[in-house]
Formats: C-alpha cells, sequence, structure tokens
C-alpha cells in the first residue's frame, strides 16, 4: 500500500459535534489527490463512464442483473477502485468482481492482477471469470504456475500467498489490481493473513464478504482500514464514537453509515428481482450386502489399526475410509498401489484380505439403486437429464458402465478433460438429455441450470463441496424445483456424517457463504472439518462411542450456526438502513 500520513484526532465526549467535524474533515482529505490519480487512470482515454466492456459479455454464459451492474459500476466510478462488496449471500459478488475485471481489461488498467481466495474456492473463481467473462488465470493449484512473479493474472489461496515460501514473491511486486475474496479472512489484526495484505503494494482493491463483522465492530473497522486506510481514523477513535463500551451497542449509526457509503456497497436480497426456485432434498439410505458390511468392516478394521501404529498414512488411509462407502472399484486401486509400491508393507496380509473381499461381492447395492432414481427422472423430468456425482473415476466408470448397460444415454466429466471437451460434454448433456457422471472437476464454476435433478452418488465429508455441487444446478437463472438425492450405506461413516451431522445442521438449505461462515469458526482451531470426521471414527472404541462423538460434533455445528446467525442479524442491523442508493439528486 501507499504510505500515506494517518490521522490522528483527539476525541472529547464533552463535545461530539466538533468530533464529528474534525473526524469528517481531517480523514475526508488526505487520500484526495490519490483517489484523483486513481480515478484519472480509470478513465484514461474514455469520454464517459459507462461500463463500455458488458457489450462483450456472452449472455448465454451469465445473466447480468440490474443490482451487480449498478454495483460493478459505482465501485469502478464512485469509489475510485478501490470497494468492500457486501452484498448478502447468493447475490453475484463473484459476477460484480467479473465485470469490474473486464472493465478495467477493456480500458488497460488491469496489467498485473491478483485474487486471494479461500483455498477451495480458487478453482471455482478460475472457471468463473474464463467461463462468464472470457478472462483468463492462472491459479496456483494448475501445473503451469510458476510463481508470483512469473505470470499477470494470478487466482491464488490466501494461505498460499502468505507462506514463506511465497510471500516475499508476492510482496515485492506491484499489482494494479487486487482481489480479496472472503475479506473476513483477515478480520484480525494479528494474523499473517492480515499483515499480507497490509504490506501489499496495490493500486485498486475489492473486496468480498458477506459477513463484514464476524464477531464485533472491529472487524469492519480492520477490513475497511485495510482497503481504504484512514477513513475511520485511528482504533481508539473509532471504538470511542462508534461504540458504547458500557453496553457494547453501537452509537452514530448514521455516521458509520456515511462512511461505509464512500467504500461498501451491499444489496439485500429483498431489494432485487431474484426468485430463488425451492430446493427438495431426499436422503435414501440402504442396508448393504452382507458382502459390502464384512468389506466395510475389514477395511475400518484396518484403518484404526494402521493409523494408531502411523499416523503419518493419515492421508491414504482418510481415503481407503471414502471409497469403501462410494465403490469396491475405487476402494481396489488404491489397494493393488499400495501392494505394488511397497513391496515390505507392515499390513500386507490385510490389505490381501480386503481385495478377496472386494472380489466376493457380486453387485453393488448403490448402484442398483441409482437406477431406480434414474428411472424415475427419465419417465418424470424433460430428456431424463440427471447430474451424479462422485469423487473417485473407479466409481464415475463402474457407474457409467453399469448405467449403459441398462439402455441410458450417458456423459462422462472429469479433470482429465481439456477445457474444450469440458464445453462439448456439458452442451451435449444439454441437448441429448441423460446422465451426466461427474467427478467434483464440475465444481469449477459451471452452470448447468438446464438440469433440475442432481444425485450425491457418495458424500464429500467437507459440507462446503457438497454445497458447491448442489450450486451447478441451484442458482440464479434455475426456473425450476431443483431435487437432490442423497445416496448412503447403513451402518457406515456415510451414515453417521449424513444423519448426525450434514442434517443438523440443515447443510441442504445452507449456501456456500453461510457455510463458510460455520466452518471457519469451527476451523479456527487448525483442525479441519474432515481430519475431526477422520480422528472421531478411528479413535471411538465402540459404536456407542462413536455415536456419542458425532452428536457432540453435532452440538458443536450447531453452536457454530447459532453464532453465525447471530453475527447475520447483527450485520443486518449495522447495515439496515445503509444507503443503497444511487438516485439522482
Amino acid at each position: 500500500m501507499e504510505e500515506q500520513d494517518l490521522v490522528d484526532i483527539e476525541v472529547t465526549h464533552d463535545d461530539p459535534d466538533n468530533l464529528v467535524d474534525s473526524y469528517s474533515s481531517g480523514v475526508a482529505d488526505f487520500p484526495f489527490h490519490r483517489q484523483t490519480v486513481v480515478a484519472n487512470r480509470l478513465l484514461a482515454g474514455q469520454p464517459d463512464t459507462e461500463l463500455r466492456s458488458l457489450a462483450g459479455v456472452d449472455t448465454e454464459q451469465v445473466k447480468l442483473l440490474e443490482h451487480q451492474v449498478d454495483a460493478a459500476h459505482r465501485a469502478l466510478f464512485d469509489m475510485d477502485g478501490k470497494a468492500l462488496l457486501a452484498d448478502e449471500v447468493g447475490l453475484g459478488k463473484t459476477i460484480e468482481v467479473g465485470m469490474i475485471l473486464k472493465e478495467m481489461h477493456y480500458r488497460e488498467t488491469d496489467g498485473s492482477v491478483l485474487i486471494l481466495t479461500p483455498a477451495q474456492l480458487a478453482k471455482q473463481w478460475q472457471g468463473e471469470l474464463r467461463e462468464k467473462f472470457g478472462l483468463e488465470f492462472v491459479c496456483n493449484y494448475d501445473d503451469e504456475f510458476r510463481g508470483f512473479n512469473a505470470h499477470d493474472r494470478i487466482i491464488a489461496s490466501i494461505d498460499t500467498a502468505k507462506s514463506e515460501r511465497h510471500r516475499p514473491t508476492v510482496l515485492a511486486r506491484e499489482w494494479d489490481v487486487l482481489v480479496m475474496d472472503e475479506a473476513h479472512y483477515v478480520k484480525n489484526e494479528e494474523t499473517d493473513r492480515y499483515d499480507l495484505i497490509e504490506q501489499l503494494t496495490y493500486d485498486y482493491a475489492f473486496f468480498l464478504t458477506a459477513t463484514p463483522i464476524q464477531n464485533e465492530l472491529t472487524d469492519l473497522y480492520n477490513i475497511v482500514t485495510l482497503l481504504r486506510p484512514g477513513l475511520f481514523g485511528s482504533r481508539d477513535t473509532f471504538h470511542q464514537y462508534f461504540i458504547d463500551s458500557s453496553q457494547d451497542t453501537l452509537v452514530n449509526q448514521n455516521e458509520l453509515q456515511r462512511r461505509l457509503g464512500q467504500v461498501m456497497i451491499r444489496n439485500r436480497r429483498e431489494d432485487t428481482d431474484i426468485d430463488f426456485t425451492d430446493r427438495i432434498i431426499e436422503t435414501r439410505t440402504f442396508e448393504p450386502s452382507i458382502g459390502e458390511k464384512d468389506l466395510y468392516d475389514a477395511v475400518t478394521e484396518y484403518v484404526r489399526g494402521a493409523y494408531s501404529q502411523d499416523s503419518g498414512q493419515k492421508l491414504v488411509l482418510m481415503l481407503l475410509q471414502k471409497e469403501v462407502v462410494s465403490s469396491p472399484a475405487a476402494l481396489e486401486g488404491t489397494i493393488r498401489k499400495q501392494l505394488d509400491e511397497q513391496h515390505e508393507l507392515t499390513h500386507r496380509d490385510e490389505l490381501e484380505t480386503i481385495l478377496d473381499k472386494i472380489d466376493a461381492i457380486e453387485s453393488v447395492t448403490k448402484q442398483d439403486r441409482l437406477f431406480d432414481i434414474v428411472e424415475e427422472a427419465r419417465n418424470h423430468v424433460e430428456m431424463g437429464r440427471v447430474i451424479v456425482f462422485t469423487q473417485f473415476r473407479a466409481t464415475q466408470r463402474q457407474v457409467l458402465d453399469g448405467l449403459d448397460e441398462q439402455g441410458y444415454t450417458t456423459h462422462a466429466f472429469h479433470g482429465g478433460h481439456s477445457s474444450q471437451e469440458k464445453e462439448e460434454i456439458v452442451d451435449q448433456f444439454r441437448e441429448e438429455g441423460g446422465v451426466l457422471v461427474s467427478t467434483d472437476a464440475m465444481n469449477e464454476g459451471r452452470n448447468l441450470q438446464f438440469c433440475n435433478i442432481m444425485v450425491n452418488y457418495d458424500l464429500p465429508w467437507n459440507p462446503m463441496k457438497v454445497e458447491q455441487r448442489i450450486g451447478r444446478i441451484h442458482r440464479i437463472g434455475q426456473k425450476r424445483e431443483v431435487y437432490v438425492f442423497n445416496m448412503g450405506l447403513k451402518g457406515t461413516i456415510e451414515e453417521y456424517v449424513l444423519d448426525r451431522l450434514y442434517h443438523k445442521i440443515d447443510l441442504f438449505q445452507q449456501t456456500v457463504g453461510e457455510l463458510s461462515t460455520i466452518l471457519t469458526r469451527m476451523e479456527d482451531s487448525g483442525q479441519s472439518f474432515e481430519d475431526e470426521i477422520f480422528e472421531r471414527l478411528v479413535n471411538a472404541d465402540s459404536e456407542v462411542d462413536l455415536e456419542n462423538d458425532f452428536d457432540s460434533m453435532a452440538i458443536d455445528l450447531g453452536q457454530q450456526q447459532e453464532l453465525s446467525q447471530k453475527v447475520k442479524a447483527f450485520n443486518n442491523g449495522v447495515f439496515e438502513s445503509f444507503d443503497l442508493g444511487t438516485d439522482d439528486d
């Protein structure tokens, strides 16, 4: 950031009117020259402030809504390219940033762009900007990523950017544009994330969050100060003028909102014309066959024993536990790989026994029941379109083979396809109908509103990934009710996750933003949601212990959800009368 002389304001409670005057004049004047320079760069070569690039947006890929266009325009021209986009969840803040970046690209003010996101959203950002706005970015998870000084348009996890390996390179560069998704991730000024953003050098910045206040009003101060240093003066000034410390309540709300109006844009659902369709969830759990139950018990016993001896195997063991409830084919591939690569494997006999149990399974219960769901769709839904999600390529192949044998029109979608192939697959699915069986590669920003039935053949333990799957079909532009079928085997970890966790927090009615708030709170301890599920599974001494452990985790989730709802209510209270207007005088 540019060096600026921050203004310290002497606060006297005896003369609040004088405080407002000095607070206003002192802070408002100092960045004026810098704002003028920025505004002139944005307007360079242009006779007006129209969003000229929108004519080049493919309206088949993205429907630009009035509130989104207005937000993009205000961020660029009313706020001089530094704005906090704080729309409520589900209103398309990513689309607003896409329009902003598209316009800046048109005006050639985006020589270097850094987009920082939570790790799980980086690839989704990349897909959305490519497909909806024709903007190509390299992601730090791409094979071709060569570092933060090797590309001009980068999307990266904020934790990757702040790592010891990359931080010096990130900070050494002068960025034209910084985009910070889920900006509440940097609400704490004592974290490395905050420190990174504070030290970054950039000309334009766009921060996104539906919850600018997560715990206390200081969250808002910290986020806004990173974006517009000095707007609220010093932290002490902010607290003394806007917070009644004796009652821990907000005061001088009109002045707070006036200042926020210089940097923040917030749209509410009720202020838009968006009509989201209903989401209908049906969970179907099935009794596994004797062979499937025997296989599950053998794998779980092996995982517990191996983890107790060598916790370094955690990722592989977690994978086995997920695969055993997905398909025997997925599990078999990983077991054979372990046997081939580790000739002196301690548990070789156990793994070979597991292979024998896989061979003994004659039919796959989930696959047989999937045919029932697909047949219902074929009989009652236009073109019988169904999307089936699985985490594993081997499961995908097995499901496709079974559907092909039953005479269904099928389509496969996975990360091994090129971008062009992915486009062609989606087009064929749209035109031909049938069943598209996809890995989670489909999560990367695909819009599939022409389909309204989805099956979770197996369930990721991270609920964010589940919601991202559902978000492929339940999004702005969907005109029909959305049906989501969750499949699970009784008596397995899958049933515990479904019944004791996901349904406890009403996961399937949450949105990505709301889930992010809940999970962020849970994961502040440093352990991920998936890690906690696995630890509870391997450490339980009995079925009763496992039930109690998951009940305990469900209680924790419920508490975090209650906190997030209180945060949402507080946000709405702070911004209740926030002036959204662009009304002409």
